[in-house]
């Protein structure tokens, strides 16, 4: 049932809710649905506190969870908070790992499972991908296979686009084999009987560069079908093997230990029993994210209809339906549904969030001046703008975790944060901040570097220009050469190539190492380089002793102390040194992370791990959860938080949202594999079947509502006012939204 009332919402939703808290543990699904400050989460609490007021024993027999970590840790708070008992907030993936570790003999992996994070998997799955793009790829394969298939002429996007691909198929309970077999059976589908490819429909939506694709004949199609199975064979291989690297190195993602856990407990139903007995009920907020492998857990925890499940939503706030997430499936199924209104969201907010939700800029908007547009000639001037005001707002009183300057990723904020550095207001970053990118987080590895390799030349050229030594460009090109009285060669060597000016010299990428370390060329320095060159080979040798006597995160963060990189320095902001005491604390941490886990590899193997992660195309994640400071976050990281004032920055076409690239290859449970480039012998860029699925799916269309979505999300976390800048002129907005021209068309509806 579902209550729901057009007049005197208000009062009926308080009725609703009432009535849903008194409502038995053992009661079907219940729902709390609403969009920003409606109380989805204070209904939770109260459901929680009701029931464990009639039988404390719950408290003992409850999951308090969330699709997010940070969520069901303030959860778990403001039910303890709220009733005295001490509950436990933890994601399903953290709980799904207990159980496998519980139960090893059953599951048939390692004894000491490891939770990985994606980063870590991606280099795992390198590893389980390597035979493919050896010379000996046939005899991994087999000679049944031709390896000229659509995507791995470029085998780094062939192999992401291959992860991503994995881990929704393990996200929806898919295994290698029911893949192959999805895919076999989905190109039948539609080559057995093609659609028409001379529809009018589908010629008038494709681009006239990729009409091309739809001209073919009967042969061209069959050949198309047999890479498509050739790819897919491919992709199954693959699969099994990442599994099979996983199981052998007894590391899980999290979705690998959901899916894992959810395995056990479909098979092993004497475990399944215990656990049900023993844990009777579910608080889950933000349920429009739950995973598919999340939600499939908790099916086999608490049956289909989810019983004794409190779930807590928005499913106009989903932000995950690219990646797999279904709130409907949750939602839908529901034996009792709470619609709960908006209690203090600004009415203007609202209503210009449901406008760019629908793109329809015809919605009429409350007048006022909750809703604001900004927009300036460059990101520079956009920037100093954003920081102007936020100063502005600062000194009108308002605290400064109060305000949120948000964008869809925290990659492309740095510019804003230097802005508001610059006028020395500090800022707490949340996201994933690039942070191999940073210059702060690059001289730290350069310091680190030159401890334990002098000869990395690249890194040791930029701890020569850091502020402990402050070398010259001609004192760097004197060490860097030979000495001005080279001892004779004792040997003739041999002459260069033709096409080379200079004798070959094995030690020529040797001479700034060595004279760092042996000062053959110190009498040709300066006085005051000499002098900086030598306390640095004094500093370099106490290094070294610390590496060998320490563990490596200790010597790591000596190292940089030592160094002098956490030393304010001249005409810098203090927010500006604290920002890169932040940073740079993630780099120790992170080195931290990586010993724990290899307790016999050494500094050098750490930063080798941090090379490879500089490379991944996300990062390490950093949350600075300090109250003193401007939040400078990516949206889905500020979804738990209120603001009094919200800038979102970048609404321009293209970065906010960005444009949409689909991957190599696509996958349909009713089509199969759908591969974009027509390997081979092809007469065209694109196959005919990714050009027609790309029409009659809309993919696009799906990815655009999805990012509609996290932008109408980010203004919803504002409760006084929000501001939406941009820089440029205005697109039209083909290829991708232009949200901030949008919103001033919704603004121009006011009345």
């Amino acid at each position: 049932m579902t209550w729901r009332s057009a007049q005197g919402e208000g009062d009926v939703a308080v009725l609703a809710l009432e009535r849903a808290l008194a409502l038995p543990a053992e009661h079907g699904l219940i729902a709390f649905t609403g969009p920003p400050t409606s109380g989805k989460t204070e209904a939770l609490v109260r459901r929680f506190a009701a029931l464990v007021g009639a039988e404390p024993a719950l408290a003992g027999a409850a999951i308090v969870t969330a699709a997010r970590e940070d969520g069901a840790r303030t959860l778990a708070a403001r039910m303890t908070a709220a009733t005295g008992f001490a509950v436990r907030g933890a994601t399903l993936d953290e709980l799904a790992l207990e159980l496998l570790r519980a139960h090893p003999w059953d599951t048939g992996l390692a004894l000491d499972l490891e939770l990985v994070d994606p980063l870590d998997a991606e280099e795992i799955f390198a590893r389980a991908a390597a035979p493919l793009f050896s010379p000996e790829w046939s005899d991994w394969l087999g000679a049944d296979v031709d390896p000229e298939i659509a995507g791995l002429r470029t085998p780094a996007r062939f192999a992401d686009a291959a992860l991503r691909l994995i881990r929704k198929l393990r996200d929806a309970g898919i295994g290698d084999e029911a893949f192959l077999a999805i895919a076999l059976r989905g190109a039948t589908t539609f080559y057995a009987r093609p659609p028409n490819l001379a529809s009018p429909a589908l010629l008038s939506a494709t681009k006239d560069e990729h009409r091309a694709s739809l001209a073919i004949d009967a042969a061209e199609l069959e050949r198309q079908r047999r890479r498509e199975l050739d790819l897919a064979k491919i992709l199954a291989r693959l699969y099994r093997a990442y599994v099979d690297e996983l199981v052998r190195r007894g590391c899980l993602t999290a979705s690998d230990a959901l899916a894992e856990a959810t395995h056990l407990l479909e098979h092993r139903r004497t475990i399944a029993g215990a656990l049900r007995r023993r844990l009777r009920v579910a608080f889950v907020d933000d349920a429009h994210d739950l995973s598919p492998a999340a939600l499939r857990f908790l099916r086999a925890l608490f049956g289909g209809a989810l019983d004794g499940v409190v779930v807590a939503g928005d499913p106009d706030a989903a932000t995950q339906t690219f990646a797999g997430a279904r709130p409907e499936r949750i939602f839908g199924i529901a034996t009792t549904s709470v619609a709960l209104p908006a209690r203090t969201l600004h009415p203007q907010i609202a209503a210009v969030m449901r406008g760019v939700i629908d793109g329809d800029p015809a919605r009429p908007v409350p007048s006022g001046d909750a809703v604001r547009v900004l927009r300036s000639s460059d990101r520079l001037a956009e920037a100093d703008e954003i920081a102007q005001r936020v100063a502005a707002l600062l000194l009108g009183g308002t605290p400064p975790a109060r305000i949120g300057v948000l964008h869809r990723t925290l990659r492309t904020l740095a510019t804003y944060e230097d802005a508001l550095v610059g006028r020395d207001i500090p800022v707490a970053l949340a996201g994933d901040p690039a942070l191999f990118e940073r210059a702060d987080v690059r001289d730290a590895l350069a310091l680190l570097w030159t401890a334990t390799d002098v000869f990395r030349h690249a890194w040791t050229l930029r701890a020569l220009q850091l502020p402990m030594l402050r070398l010259s460009d001609a004192s760097i090109a004197i060490l860097c050469g030979e000495p001005a009285s080279p001892q004779p060669a004792l040997f003739v060597l041999p002459e260069a190539e033709a096409d080379g000016d200079r004798r070959w010299d094995r030690k020529r990428d040797l001479r700034l190492g060595t004279n760092l370390l042996r000062g053959e060329r110190d009498a040709d320095l300066s006085p005051q380089a000499r002098e900086r060159i030598a306390a640095f080979r004094v500093r370099r040798a106490r290094w070294t002793q610390w590496l060998g006597t320490t563990d490596v995160a200790s010597a790591a963060r000596a190292i940089i102390e030592d160094g002098g990189l956490l030393l304010p320095r001249h005409g810098e902001t203090a927010a500006r040194a604290r920002l890169r005491a932040t940073l740079v604390e993630r780099l120790i941490a992170l080195v931290g992370s990586y010993a724990a886990r290899h307790p016999f590899d050494d500094l050098a193997g750490a930063l080798g791990y941090c090379e490879r992660l500089a490379v991944a195309e996300h990062g390490p994640e950093l949350v600075d959860e300090r109250t003193d400071a401007v939040v400078v976050a990516a949206v889905e990281r500020a979804l738990g938080r209120r603001f009094e004032h919200v800038f979102v920055v970048d609404a321009r076409a293209g970065a906010f949202p960005p444009y949409y690239v689909p991957d190599a290859f696509l996958f349909s449970p009713t089509y199969g594999m759908i591969p974009k480039d027509s390997a081979g012998d092809a007469v065209a860029a694109r196959t005919a079947k990714f050009t027609w699925y790309e029409h009659h799916a809309k993919p696009r269309a799906a990815y655009v509502r999805e990012q509609r979505r996290l932008f109408a999300a980010a203004l919803g976390r504002a409760d006084l006012s929000v501001t939406v800048s941009a820089s440029g002129r205005p697109t039209r907005g083909v290829a991708a939204p232009e949200l901030a021209a949008e919103v001033s068309v919704l603004l121009g509806n006011a009345r």
